[in-house]
């Protein structure tokens, strides 16, 4: 062989050693923090007060997702120990607190959980993408509901395989970007001063 035929080989079997052969389950603790690119997203706000946001976790699927390789049958799950509703309410009441809206007085938010899902795709580093799909209704004290939809976000991330933190900012932008969607509609804006009494 000659020395660029050598060369080239050489430089392919470093490139193989680097690449990921096994994909192990792994524990991902869920912590929100807020990313300051998310304040003051909503524009105007009438009313912007809710008196306590309350959020269920109605997921059949626990599992929080998967790892797979970009090109070997390998996979394997991703789980969390972490309470999702709890997560899920403070990623909703952090990102209202940076857009404004206020907690204490005014009617109620309920959120319910339907899907979260996460999807690592692992080769020499890894592509991150996670899902989360609510329902979300707003109702007065006496129980009148004022509104009620099914709201949707998406986050993605790229960086070492298996990173917590890698997890951690994908599923909070999925969940920041699903909360914006919810504050910016119309919608939910005009509920906030239909259900204040």
């Amino acid at each position: 062989m000659n020395k660029k035929t050598l060369a080239v080989l050489g430089g392919l079997v470093m490139l193989c050693g680097c690449a990921v052969d096994r994909i192990d389950p792994l524990k991902i603790p869920l912590n929100f923090t807020p990313d300051p690119r998310n304040a003051a997203q909503i524009g105007s706000l009438q009313c912007g007060s809710i008196g306590q946001v309350q959020v269920t976790d109605a997921r059949t699927d626990k599992v929080l997702g998967e790892r797979v390789h970009e090109s070997k049958p390998l996979k394997a799950q991703v789980t969390t120990d972490s309470d999702v509703a709890q997560w899920v309410q403070t990623g909703i009441q952090g990102v209202m607190n940076q857009n404004g809206i206020r907690l204490g007085t005014g009617p109620t938010l309920e959120v319910s959980v339907d899907s979260l899902h996460t999807l690592e795709t692992v080769w020499h580093r890894a592509g991150y993408d996670a899902r989360i799909s609510m329902v979300a209704k707003i109702h007065n004290s006496a129980g009148k509901m004022c509104w009620n939809e099914t709201v949707q976000g998406r986050g993605g991330n790229y960086g070492y395989a298996g990173n917590t933190l890698n997890y951690q900012e994908t599923v909070n932008e999925a969940l920041a970007n699903a909360t914006l969607s919810m504050l910016q509609s119309s919608t939910f804006k005009d509920a906030l001063c239909q259900c204040a009494n």
